[in-house]
């Protein structure tokens, strides 16, 4: 197993923020696919958990994690192909 990559104060606080607002996530229908996180579950962090980074920052960069959190879900959650016969 490689070692953990070393990660700068800012990175690690954005992938702490986004490992606590994940595990608020809804899920969306019977397989449970998971919806994207919204303002308000930012907002619902930032209130108990403020930070220095700039608003705008902060989202982008849980938005994109969570938009990468949601593809991989969805290619490994794909329909498979029926084999033709």
């Amino acid at each position: 197993m490689p070692p953990e990559p070393e990660i700068d104060g800012v990175c690690a606080e954005i992938l702490g923020a986004y490992h606590c607002i994940g595990r608020g996530r809804q899920y969306i229908g019977m397989i449970g696919q998971p919806a994207a996180l919204s303002h308000r579950d930012i907002d619902a962090y930032l209130q108990r958990f403020p930070t220095a980074i700039p608003l705008e920052e902060f989202e982008a960069a849980i938005f994109a994690l969570d938009d990468e959190y949601r593809a991989q879900w969805d290619a490994q959650n794909a329909p498979k192909p029926t084999p033709k016969k």
